[in-house]
């Protein structure tokens, strides 16, 4: 009998205490991101533009050197539109070195993929920046 009761007691200890260490002291909705981790959510499709000279452009990708002389590479797709003002034009109508603007979303892979690329009308003699 006495066997029986101190087993009882023993479990009667422990056991509560298994279920702590498994669950943990705070209920599971409470938990989430520590504080100053970035919510990969908070970027979901985030936009920009960049702006350059045309340095190459093949089928999947799109290459831009900023007036920073930063290259900047962007994925093309089959949805990716070539413009020129409003008008739509094939990519085989810009030549290299053509000032353009790539309008650029984020993938789910953090890899930037174009939009649109406008071709930029030429700068008038007077609208050249003094430096």
């Amino acid at each position: 009998m006495w066997k029986l009761v101190s087993v009882s007691l023993l479990l009667g200890m422990i056991l509560p205490a298994l279920l702590l260490a498994q669950g943990g002291y705070y209920p599971r909705s409470r938990r989430g991101l520590a504080p100053g981790t970035p919510n990969p959510q908070a970027y979901k499709n985030v936009a920009g533009s960049f702006h350059g000279k045309l340095k190459e452009l093949s089928n999947k990708e799109i290459m831009i050197e900023t007036d920073e002389s930063q290259i900047v590479s962007i994925r093309r797709t089959r949805k990716t539109k070539f413009l020129k003002g409003t008008q739509q034009i094939k990519p085989s109508d810009i030549d290299i070195e053509t000032p353009v603007t790539v309008d650029a979303s984020e993938d789910v892979d953090l890899k930037l993929t174009a939009l649109n690329v406008t071709v930029d009308a030429p700068k008038k003699s007077g609208d050249a920046e003094s430096k």
